[in-house]
């Protein structure tokens, strides 16, 4: 469903790089010596502690590699609010979009080996891959995907409370008509992210998640990662999820979000994430061990395409790779990328000519905390001025807050709402698409209620045959909001359709 726009924070899965971000300041060019590692991370634990409580979020965890150690990683606040348990470096997060560089590295690996090539035919290896056009399901490349490019218009609907599994998601892609023109323009896509991962198990004939655990995982010590929530009960020292709703940070249940696959499916630590960071930074290399080829990693970190939208004052240039989002700071290339998902943040960025990475994982949403801490590592270890990013993005951020509640009370009152057309239990029924399955229309204590396989909503009158849903899972009300839901009528006066976030539902 459209009102599902998880990529826009970035795991976007509100996933996407941080590609939007504005600073009032424009950012002076990094000087040519950097400060040393001590001076770098003076303040640094103050700072932290203090954007943390400004934002509202329980919890942070964090890693900062150079020069290819682990010089910084701890934990702040708490796993749960209200309760005492501590995050500390070691504790796990969900990593939302994030996830995706490491699909791109999966799919690296097979170039490396020969059973792939970047700019190899999707349906080559993978014959079952259809898309509503015959010329792109033919011609979209493993690059196409890996990149953003194929132009198929992202539905989160798809996988985000549909109950589909990946084989299902991808099956249902070809009923996907909207689309922005192949390889015409950026356009983040979750759903060619799960299609990624699973061309990692069509061609080895092993699963995406044991692929990455053998080839990755492993290799490289992150013992806490693991790919389903599932496996995160019975596990010790796991961050709680929170949303922030009415001002205070309130525990969510962790998404079921294993049908994500290689878009947004991963769970670790910082520690953990440090040695993914060691690896980038090495070339490849982890500890003498070639893991994938320095030219293939070269690749990933290289841009591919351009998001629309300009410039800011904070990043000069915004480029997407494959996996990694690639943006200009301070005169530097930095190479990172974000992830969320209901009640997580994530951040992993680095500047691979400094050989400076940082993680930062975090329990709250829908807030600008990881981007504000990645900054503020930056600079410290940069050196020269350094922008209270912090403080810049809360002001912005409750001003934006501020400016839509001044204009909902300025226009509360003022208009006369028609009722509905028909009473309420005509409403009723089973609502159908070939894209995204069935919705389900109920009546229950004089209000409709709206249910998918895994998400349910109460439906409030808007206005005419026009609803608000609210939703019942607070972390889902916490990215999405109320989702408009509408109804249309045939000329015999029946209800044809049902219009949930801009989506077509039919009556069956």
């Amino acid at each position: 469903m459209k009102y599902v726009v998880l990529p826009a924070l970035s795991l976007v899965l509100l996933a996407s790089p941080a590609f939007a971000q504005t600073v009032a300041e424009t950012p002076v060019p990094a000087p040519e010596v950097s400060p040393t590692t001590a001076e770098a991370l003076g303040g640094l634990d103050a700072y932290i502690e203090s954007a943390r409580k400004a934002w509202h979020v329980p919890g942070l965890s964090i890693a900062i590699v150079r020069d290819d150690r682990i010089v910084y990683s701890r934990g702040f606040g708490v796993r749960e609010a209200g309760k005492p348990g501590k995050v500390d470096a070691d504790t796990v997060f969900a990593i939302g979009s994030a996830t995706k560089a490491f699909t791109a590295a999966a799919l690296g690996m097979l170039v490396d080996d020969k059973k792939i090539e970047w700019d190899g035919a999707v349906h080559d290896y993978m014959p079952s891959f259809e898309l509503h056009d015959p010329y792109v399901t033919r011609h979209v490349t493993v690059r196409d995907l890996l990149s953003h490019r194929t132009g198929v218009v992202t539905n989160g609907g798809l996988w985000y409370g549909s109950g589909f599994d990946r084989r299902e998601i991808m099956r249902r892609l070809r009923f996907q008509t909207e689309t922005l023109g192949f390889r015409n323009q950026y356009q983040y896509q979750n759903e060619m992210f799960i299609v990624a991962g699973e061309i990692v198990s069509a061609v080895t004939g092993t699963s995406y998640d044991q692929f990455i655990a053998g080839r990755i995982f492993e290799p490289l010590g992150m013992r806490r990662t693991n790919t389903s929530v599932t496996a995160l009960k019975g596990l010790a020292n796991v961050a709680t999820p929170h949303a922030l709703l009415d001002g205070k940070a309130t525990p969510v249940e962790y998404r079921m979000i294993d049908n994500v696959g290689g878009a947004g499916v991963i769970n670790s630590s910082a520690r953990d994430m440090a040695q993914w960071v060691r690896l980038q930074l090495g070339g490849g290399t982890f500890e003498g061990k070639r893991l994938i080829a320095s030219t293939t990693l070269t690749e990933m970190h290289s841009g591919q395409i351009v998001p629309r939208g300009g410039t800011d004052a904070l990043f000069k240039f915004s480029e997407y790779g494959l996996g990694w989002g690639m943006q200009e700071y301070r005169g530097q290339k930095i190479v990172q990328h974000s992830g969320a998902i209901d009640g997580m943040q994530s951040m992993v960025a680095m500047i691979p000519e400094r050989k400076l990475g940082v993680v930062v994982l975090t329990n709250g949403l829908r807030t600008k905390l990881a981007t504000a801490v990645e900054l503020r590592v930056l600079d410290a270890f940069l050196g020269g001025p350094a922008t209270d990013h912090s403080a810049v993005m809360k002001q912005e951020s409750d001003d934006a807050v501020r400016i839509a509640r001044e204009k909902a009370a300025a226009t509360s009152g003022s208009v006369t709402i028609a009722p509905a057309r028909l009473p309420l239990d005509r409403y009723v029924g089973t609502y159908s698409s070939d894209l995204l399955g069935e919705i389900a229309i109920t009546l229950a204590d004089g209000k409709l209620k709206l249910a998918r396989p895994q998400a349910t909503a109460v439906l409030n009158h808007d206005r005419n045959d026009m609803f608000k849903a609210q939703w019942d899972s607070p972390g889902q009300r916490s990215i999405t909001g109320q989702t408009s839901v509408g109804f249309t009528f045939a000329p015999d006066g029946e209800i044809a359709t049902l219009e949930l976030g801009g989506d077509i539902f039919a009556r069956e």
